[in-house]
């Protein structure tokens, strides 16, 4: 996924990350700061939950700030912190979330955000490579 921070009043930094790619005493950090699982996190994140992508941020951040505390992170607005997503990793990320022990009413929300992903990230994919038809069905 990539991952772009915008502040208003600041520079624009943007990192790829890949939550598989993760140490496992750095994922722990996440967890025991987020109070969740590592999926329940990544799941937390492509759904825009806020605290989510605050830990997230928080991460990113600390490998280049070892010494930044999580109540060091800026207060930042909803739309200065971005999360794009490939077509492959959304698919994982709907594989996961069908295994996942959860509220029907939370599976429901994180599928319908996933939805609206997966057709923003097939628009950016087509948009990279020329498509043989103009029709997106192949029809």
């Amino acid at each position: 996924m990539h991952i772009t921070y915008a502040p208003e009043d600041g520079d624009r930094q943007e990192w790829d990350f890949d939550p598989d790619r993760v140490r496992s005493s750095l994922a722990e950090m996440i967890e025991r700061k987020y109070g969740e699982t590592w999926d329940q996190f990544c799941v937390g994140v492509q759904s825009g939950n806020m605290r989510a992508r605050r830990v997230l941020l928080w991460h990113l951040l600390r490998l280049e700030h070892p010494a930044l505390r999580y109540e060091d992170v800026p207060d930042f607005y909803a739309s200065e912190v971005k999360v794009q997503y490939s077509v492959a990793e959304l698919n994982e990320f709907r594989d996961r979330l069908q295994k996942m022990h959860l509220p029907e009413n939370q599976r429901d929300m994180a599928m319908a955000a996933l939805d609206v992903e997966m057709t923003s990230a097939m628009e950016r994919e087509e948009g990279k490579a020329p498509s043989a038809t103009s029709d997106p069905t192949g029809g």
